[in-house]
Formats: structure tokens, sequence, C-alpha cells
């Protein structure tokens, strides 16, 4: 009899051990969001310009712009010909030097790229920037020709 007591004892104990793990009043869920990193840019059309072959060329092209809501992103500037115009008939170069707002002020940009200081996140409507090509006074005569080069600029993450 005394097994027995003993049995039914542990028995009910258990299950009030089992009842009292799933009586509960409170628990937590977990959510979560993810949002996505956005970059856009908006920059200048095509350029034709007077290039002077005896004092320095300044050309305003359009404003660029830039939307994201990242911080630390940085504008890179890169050159096919690395930072120069090229006249393909003669081979001849004018070198030139890029301003883009604050984020760079007459620098020659390179094949590899110049790249911006980190950014804070832009405004939901982005940031303009003003978009500028200089070009030194020759010391001597520039040669007659079509000089050209493709600039390619490039928003991301840092």
């Amino acid at each position: 009899m005394k097994k027995f007591a003993m049995v039914a004892l542990f028995a009910v104990v258990s299950l009030g051990m089992v009842f009292a793990a799933v009586d509960t009043n409170t628990g937590n869920v977990t959510i979560q969001g993810t949002v996505s990193q956005v970059f856009q840019l908006t920059v200048p059309g095509n350029y034709t310009g007077s290039i002077s072959y005896d004092s320095s060329t300044h050309w305003d092209l359009s404003k660029m712009k830039v939307i994201s809501n990242v911080n630390n992103w940085i504008l890179t500037v890169s050159s096919q010909n690395n930072g120069n115009l090229v006249d393909t008939a003669t081979s001849g170069k004018i070198a030139y030097k890029v301003t883009v707002g604050s984020l760079f002020n007459k620098q020659q940009p390179t094949t590899a790229g110049i790249r911006s200081s980190a950014q804070t996140m832009t405004p939901k409507n982005g940031t303009e920037y003003a978009f500028a090509i200089d070009i030194d006074a020759p010391s001597g005569m520039y040669q007659a020709g079509t000089y050209t080069d493709i600039i390619t600029l490039t928003v991301s993450g840092q």
C-alpha cells in the first residue's frame, strides 16, 4: 500500500508540474522589418562646349542629385581617360578638373576614381549638387579638334 501511495503522489506531483509550466499569462513575440538601401543618382546630360585656346575654360553643367537613406554614402567620380579630354584624331589631351558642390572642388578625376568623404543620408527628395568642369589656361595652344571623355558618377555605401 505504501508503494501504491508513493506512485500516486509522484503522479500527482508530476502532472502538477506539467500544468504549472503551461499556465502562463504573458508571452513575447519578436517582429522584424527590413528597409532596403536606396541609392538614386540623377546626372547631367551630355555636354558640348567650347574650349578656349588661350585662357581658362569653365563649364557649368546642370545639377546632379543624390537620394540615399544610407549614412556614410560616398560619391566616386571616374574618368575613362584619366581626367583628360582626348582628341582621337590627333591623340591630343587636355586635362580638366571636376567640381561637384561641396563634395569635390576642382579635382582631376582618375580612371580608378576619386572618392568624396562619407556623407549623411539625404532628405527624402534628395540633395542637389552643382556640377562643373574647369580647364586651366594652356601654356601654349591647344591643337584644334574635338576632345571627349566619359565621366562616370557612382553613389554607394562606404
